[in-house]
């Protein structure tokens, strides 16, 4: 399985899956999707994009090759409380769109505040059980060969 474990490849795993959502909602949903099997097919392809980070970034000093429980999101508990942190924020703009917004896209705004209150509620409690168990390290390898004189 692929292991992403440098900060700039991070991001760019995150930027290409932001590049991917814009081609979606500008080029192909016109087209292709009515509105609300657009916005399954979104939260689908959102819910995958999470998981797929999950199970292959990997933190500083984590085992590359195994792989992490089923339960673990993040290398650190500090991350998946920010994580955590900004989806609930999603999902009270969620929340508010749905209620204050267009009818025609509440189902749309609903299942958004859904998949981010779950997606949430996974990342604070990854968090709270990394805190009580003892973090996995593997020795880092060097990376450059010592000098020999």
């Amino acid at each position: 399985m692929l292991r992403i474990r440098k900060t700039r490849w991070k991001i760019a795993y995150v930027a290409i899956g932001g590049v991917l959502f814009i081609i979606l909602s500008t080029a192909i949903r016109p087209y292709l999707l009515p509105e609300p099997m657009y916005a399954v097919v979104a939260n689908v392809l959102t819910v995958l994009l999470y998981f797929g980070g999950v199970r292959s970034f990997r933190g500083a000093g984590e085992p590359i090759e195994p792989p992490r429980d089923w339960w673990t999101m993040t290398s650190q508990p500090r991350a998946g409380f920010v994580i955590g942190s900004l989806l609930s924020l999603s999902f009270a703009n969620g929340v508010f769109l749905a209620a204050s917004g267009s009818r025609d896209l509440a189902f749309t705004y609903v299942l958004g505040a859904l998949v981010d209150a779950s997606l949430s509620f996974l990342y604070f409690r990854s968090s709270i059980r990394l805190r009580r168990v003892p973090a996995q390290t593997a020795p880092e390898a060097p990376r450059w060969k010592p000098m020999k004189r």
